[in-house]
């Protein structure tokens, strides 16, 4: 998955992933991003990059609690 996919959905819709806060990507995935039934076929490329980039978007909000990990 790429830096330069743009958002289709949600708050930062038109955005670049790369400049979407991983607080909010992670608010995402803790919101049912992880699970493949509740999501949409729209959703499928920022799953993949919250998936990829998990360790990266953690370390950026260390106080960020998830309840599901990948």
């Amino acid at each position: 998955m790429s830096d330069e996919y743009v958002m289709t959905f949600g708050k930062y819709i038109g955005e670049r992933i790369d400049k979407v806060p991983a607080d909010y990507l992670l608010y995402l995935w803790d919101n049912g991003m992880w699970d493949e039934r509740r999501r949409g076929a729209h959703a499928d490329p920022v799953r993949q990059y919250i998936i990829e980039n998990f360790h990266a978007l953690e370390t950026e909000c260390p106080d960020r609690i998830i309840t599901h990990k990948p």
